[in-house]
């Protein structure tokens, strides 16, 4: 995935018209105030939004469409302030709120909406659980879902969607994504969302369960959720390896380059295994180029970082056999 900082909204525009049409194009969920040369600086993220996106992957844009109408409905009760998308293959809907200091008051939020689809609907709903991670994706409206594909094989748009547009059903949405929607942006609704603050997570009884092993490896719950996704952020992908480079190495340093080679094959060999045969999940996957990014992190020895910076930014999904982990 080939990923720029724009310093203007021309370079942004620039850098979007040049992609579309190509590739998958994405941007950041969140803003942050302040960037290095190369990177956004997390601890300057701006969480004003919570993220939902109702996930139409594996032939369920009818269930997506039932959950967004469901959720639609709570959001113009509440008259909350919001912006809606038509992905391609789903629905992004941002509901913007108060600032907030801690990426978890936003999940809390977010688990209310999961607990109205559960309340009405029974089995499956739609709406992707990674919500609250500071690195997270968003594609960029009017680009090509490439992904996606109506009856002729002809790719759907990212578009954005007003109220009156609900009206028209999902075939109507459908038929408007077929081509780019230059509207202005307009936010709806009046009111902004009050996020509640979340309770420590040692006040939380329970645990999350591990994913049952779906390569040779295990794979902490957080990072599970982070990457078996479409596009996985970078920094979770690093952190993936990381945790292998953690497991295969026995928690040391790797010193000579024999032993770094060895582990850097079979981190490289294990996401192979997990990833290279799916059409779901990490879609730009790419052996080659996954390889020369995860040498950086085993060379480098980069251990997976420990609970507090996880949570921090927004990877937790719960307490695992893992917190707290001081020294892990």
């Amino acid at each position: 995935m080939k990923r720029k900082i724009a310093w203007s909204r021309n370079e942004y525009v620039e850098f979007v018209n040049a992609q579309n049409n190509r590739t998958n194009v994405y941007t950041t969920v969140y803003d942050f105030e302040h960037f290095s040369e190369k990177a956004k600086i997390d601890s300057t993220v701006v969480l004003d939004r919570v993220f939902l996106d109702f996930d139409g992957h594996d032939n369920d844009l009818e269930l997506a469409w039932r959950d967004v109408q469901m959720v639609m409905q709570r959001v113009i009760q509440n008259d909350w302030k919001h912006t809606l998308f038509f992905s391609g293959r789903g629905f992004h809907l941002f509901l913007f709120g108060e600032r907030t200091d801690s990426i978890r008051n936003i999940q809390v939020f977010f688990r209310e909406f999961k607990t109205i689809l559960g309340a009405n609907f029974s089995g499956k709903n739609t709406l992707d659980e990674r919500v609250g991670q500071i690195t997270r994706l968003r594609r960029v409206p009017n680009t090509v879902n490439m992904s996606s594909a109506d009856d002729k094989g002809m790719p759907y748009y990212c578009i954005p969607l007003t109220k009156k547009d609900l009206s028209f059903g999902l075939e109507g949405i459908l038929s408007l994504a077929q081509k780019p929607r230059h509207l202005p942006f307009q936010m709806s609704g009046n009111n902004l969302v009050v996020f509640p603050d979340a309770p420590p997570l040692e006040a939380i009884g329970g645990e999350v369960s591990v994913p049952d092993t779906i390569g040779k490896l295990p794979m902490l719950p957080c990072l599970h959720n982070a990457v078996m996704v479409e596009n996985p952020s970078h920094i979770a992908r690093a952190y993936l390896v990381s945790w292998y480079r953690d497991l295969l190495s026995g928690y040391q340093n790797l010193e000579t380059q024999a032993d770094k080679s060895k582990v850097l094959d079979l981190v490289v060999e294990e996401l192979d295994r997990v990833f290279a045969n799916s059409d779901s999940i990490w879609l730009d996957w790419d052996k080659d180029t996954t390889r020369k990014h995860a040498k950086f992190t085993v060379f480098n020895n980069y251990n997976t970082p420990h609970c507090d910076k996880l949570i921090s930014e927004g990877f937790c999904i719960g307490k695992c056999w893992r917190f707290p982990d001081a020294s892990n």
